[in-house]
């Protein structure tokens, strides 16, 4: 098979230019978030959907225990940068701690694609005996992989249910343990010429849930509040497939289990969707910040406390919480026996390097308190 992540054409890679120019300001903006603004906003917006501090699956980073330290507010640039700086420090660089060899197989989700790639390459800079190949795609589908063969690395581009744990836990992967690795904020996107201006949370969630169940189902645009000549024009929604990731987050986070509604188009990736939006009037999907462009407008959400954009402004003041984890899936019972490539693979991934290709590949990256929690769990607590 193939080195490493099948590249995503086309994906991200707006965000990307700009980040690998200013990624510096970007990281230190982002930290800033996970250290002070998610966690406060989860506690104060009621929303019916997550990111970390909320999602069942993801539950291990509790707002509680995430250093104290307040928004920085201040308008003297040179002292945020200063506090920033300090943030940005304190996630550590990745350091050998030995020779490595062997190969790694990456599996699951297509969102993650090109920040696979772009870890396993820059791996291999520290590890060049270390070949990497590519699994099945699809969050599903390395699931799947991994209960048969319990040396892959599955990418889920969504939180891990109880149930889907316990399940795995009967397979050949006798102790899976799912790593967040990366944060996703997502937006709701629309044509541009679309004059929607805002969404509630139970608007999002009767965009995607079936007809004919407990709870509404809207395929109108009037039913959402839009006027004139889009009043009787239908909801169009694109869609990726039943094995993606993304899908999965909106049937078990969004609509809460129930039924998904019909898709007029169903794609294979995130980028795709995005593109079939601009190209149909009356379309709508679900994506990532790093999908946006100039041809989509991404839907504020209406929520107790006001609007709030959907954009990295709002994202990086801790205002935006309609967030997703990114999730690497190891079996700790196989690591035992790999000679120390995974464990070695997700101190890298969680390293100060491998936060900063989250970022440059259009997502965020993790709190350093989150981080070495997470660390303490795989490889047993750490002299610091």
């Amino acid at each position: 098979m193939a080195e490493g992540f099948a590249n995503e054409s086309g994906r991200r890679t707006r965000r990307s230019a700009m980040l690998l120019s200013r990624e510096v300001e970007i990281v230190f903006l982002t930290l800033v978030l996970m250290r002070c603004g998610v966690c406060e906003a989860q506690s104060t917006l009621a929303v019916p959907v997550s990111n970390p501090t909320t999602v069942p699956g993801a539950g291990r980073l509790d707002p509680s225990s995430v250093a104290s330290t307040s928004p920085v507010q201040s308008t003297n640039a040179h002292a945020e940068h200063l506090a920033l700086l300090h943030l940005i420090d304190s996630i550590e660089p990745y350091r050998p701690t030995k020779e490595l060899k062997g190969t790694a197989i990456l599996a699951g989700s297509t969102t993650m694609q090109m920040l696979g790639k772009a870890w396993s390459e820059r791996f291999r800079k520290f590890h060049p005996d270390v070949t990497f190949e590519r699994g099945k795609d699809g969050t599903d589908a390395g699931l799947q992989e991994i209960s048969q063969r319990p040396n892959v690395i599955a990418g889920s581009s969504r939180p891990l249910t109880a149930p889907e744990l316990e399940s795995l836990k009967g397979t050949s992967c006798k102790d899976p343990f799912p790593v967040i690795v990366a944060l996703d904020p997502l937006a709701l996107y629309v044509h541009k010429d679309n004059p929607i201006q805002s969404i509630s949370p139970d608007q999002l969630e009767s965009i995607f849930r079936a007809p004919g169940g407990p709870k509404p189902h809207v395929a109108k645009w009037g039913e959402l509040g839009v006027t004139d000549e889009w009043a009787d024009k239908p909801i169009r929604i694109h869609t990726r497939g039943d094995h993606s990731g993304t899908t999965g987050f909106i049937k078990n986070w969004v609509i809460q289990g129930g039924e998904l509604a019909r898709s007029a188009e169903v794609h294979e990736t995130n980028d795709k969707v995005c593109a079939a939006i601009t190209a149909d009037k009356y379309g709508v999907g679900l994506s990532g910040f790093g999908e946006s462009r100039e041809t989509l407008k991404a839907v504020a959400l209406s929520l107790p406390g006001g609007l709030v954009s959907a954009d990295e402004q709002s994202f990086l003041s801790g205002r935006y919480p309609f967030v997703r984890p990114l999730v690497l899936v190891i079996d700790k019972a196989a690591m035992a026996n790999d000679g120390g490539l995974r464990e070695s693979l997700l101190r890298y991934v969680l390293s100060r390097d491998g936060q900063l290709e989250a970022v440059r590949a259009g997502f965020y990256p993790l709190d350093p308190a989150f981080i070495r929690r997470e660390l303490d769990q795989i490889v047993g607590p750490q002299v610091r």
